[in-house]
């Protein structure tokens, strides 16, 4: 029989584990991951526990929100953590939490929309870049990229009311802020009968700008580089057995195959987020700039570096006006403004983020026992 390492923790593992195959002496190490499509999984599991984890850990992250709305606004300037001190002794630690129950009101559906999005796109669309005679490689890839900008731009239009109304709740009190507003509701109520239901929705083309292209870049990237990680990271365990002696644990047949399955919680999960991690840098390095854009379009802020910007933001100027304003008066680096607050708040997220995603598609799968 064919068998490999056996310690405790590779009891129950899934047939999507990685495998080392060993063939004719020659070890080769190949990564193996069978993706759970949509149709194989519970979908109210799925659906629940993903959006309790995104309400959780938003909520966690959430300061990191405020600070990043506050630099693109230029309602506070210096550092990260100098925002953050101006933020509390302006408005105490709950200057930090804004707009928060707003926020999380719009998280619950968008999230749901996402994730179903994302599955449902992502398993048609790679089937049918099989049936176009693409590889499977490349047809995953492309599942990956548009069904990622597809569940994005379905999200996107359900979360831009509360992200506004948020964003304004963020910076009231600043010298940025244009309006005082109550709560959520008054600043709902204000927004439209001030500005009507379109400044519900005021800067969607930035924010979905920001988001589509950061969700596709997401999705591709995390895709080739969980397989490329895999690969590395199987070749390494090869080695270090061989290294350390250790190729005897395996039992090779006549065949000369042996399949090595290392753990899932610790093998997969180092592929998962450190994958996801690099993969969200660089969407988020390639979106700050116009998320700069969007944030200063969303939120009205009547103050900017220059009075030029004040006035950009004050008279529904569009991106590509406020993209060159910014170069002008503020110079490249206006663009990469709030990068590193996004950064602290989509790098765990995405780590995290991924963790239950791949997690909780076992957990949800059709015919298999409860659990992750």
């Amino acid at each position: 029989s064919v068998t490999g390492f056996r310690a405790p923790l590779l009891q129950n593992l899934h047939d999507e584990a990685a495998a080392m195959i060993i063939h004719d002496g020659r070890r080769k190490a190949k990564w193996t991951h069978e993706e759970i499509e949509w149709a194989q999984v519970d979908k109210a599991k799925m659906l629940s526990t993903q959006t309790a984890m995104a309400v959780g850990l938003r909520g966690c992250l959430y300061p990191n929100l405020v600070i990043k709305t506050h630099i693109q606004t230029n309602a506070a300037t210096g550092s990260t953590m100098n925002v953050a001190r101006q933020a509390i002794k302006r408005g105490g630690y709950r200057a930090l939490w804004r707009g928060f129950l707003t926020n999380q009101t719009g998280v619950i559906p968008a999230h749901s929309v996402y994730v179903t999005g994302l599955e449902w796109s992502k398993q048609h669309i790679t089937r049918a870049a099989n049936n176009w005679g693409c590889k499977p490689g490349t047809s995953s890839h492309i599942g990956s990229f548009i069904g990622g900008a597809t569940a994005s731009f379905c999200a996107q239009l359900v979360r831009t009311p509360t992200d506004i109304i948020a964003q304004r709740l963020m910076i009231q009190g600043s010298k940025g802020s244009q309006t005082t507003y109550q709560n959520g509701l008054h600043a709902f109520q204000t927004i439209v009968k001030t500005e009507g239901f379109r400044g519900l929705y005021a800067g969607l083309g930035a924010a979905v700008l920001v988001s589509v292209p950061f969700s596709a870049l997401f999705w591709s990237s995390y895709t080739t580089l969980k397989s490329h990680i895999g690969h590395s990271m199987t070749h390494a365990a090869a080695f270090s057995a061989q290294v350390f002696g250790r190729e005897e644990e395996i039992d090779i047949e006549v065949t000369q195959t042996a399949y090595f399955r290392p753990p899932f919680g610790i093998w997969e999960a180092v592929v998962f987020s450190s994958s996801a991690f690099i993969s969200s840098c660089v969407a988020l390095a390639v979106t700050n700039p116009i998320d700069v854009v969007k944030t200063r379009i969303q939120t009205k802020a009547k103050t900017g570096r220059t009075a030029e910007g004040g006035r950009l933001a004050q008279s529904g100027a569009g991106i590509i006006q406020h993209l060159i304003s910014i170069v002008k008066f503020e110079g490249w680096g206006g663009l990469s403004k709030g990068f590193t607050s996004r950064v602290m708040t989509s790098g765990p997220f995405a780590i995290v983020g991924i963790l239950v995603y791949e997690g909780t598609k076992h957990y949800a799968q059709k015919g298999k026992p409860t659990r992750c």
